[in-house]
């Protein structure tokens, strides 16, 4: 009984660490960004939610957005930061991201960024996730 036991609990730590280790963490921030911008036609079109939903990896920390007085585009762009520090801190990669114009009210992002000091919270992302991705530019 207690080698099945034992075989069991063996069985499953080599499964959870192999789980474990399919979720690597980054260690270079750009060249994974990258990747998404030279894929980008596969999100071009789409919601901004697919490509969140394929940046497993790496989630945003940061986003400012573009917010304009214009009736026809209010939100033009959003600049993503994947780190904690100070999003308008520079020398650190970034993701452009260009919207497709649409009716929805930026006032409640307005409010995010001042309440949550321009971090990628829950509230960011549910008002992004079905935003249409015009373009995408990553840069350092």
């Amino acid at each position: 009984m207690t080698i099945k036991t034992n075989t069991f609990l063996i069985g499953m730590l080599l499964f959870l660490s192999s789980f474990l280790n399919a979720q690597k963490p980054v260690k270079d921030t750009l060249a994974y960004l990258k990747k998404f911008e030279t894929n980008k036609e596969k999100y071009i079109g789409k919601p901004f939610s697919l490509l969140l939903k394929d940046m497993a990896q790496l989630q945003p920390a940061k986003a400012r957005s573009d917010i304009k007085e214009d009736r026809d585009n209010p939100l033009p762009s959003t600049v993503f930061t994947f780190s904690g520090r100070d999003i308008n801190s520079g020398n650190q990669p970034s993701m452009v991201i260009t919207w497709k114009p649409d009716d929805r009210p930026t006032t409640p992002l307005e409010f995010f960024q001042e309440e949550h000091n321009y971090r990628f919270t829950v509230s960011e992302k549910n008002y992004f996730e079905k935003k249409i991705i015009r373009n995408m530019v990553v840069s350092k």
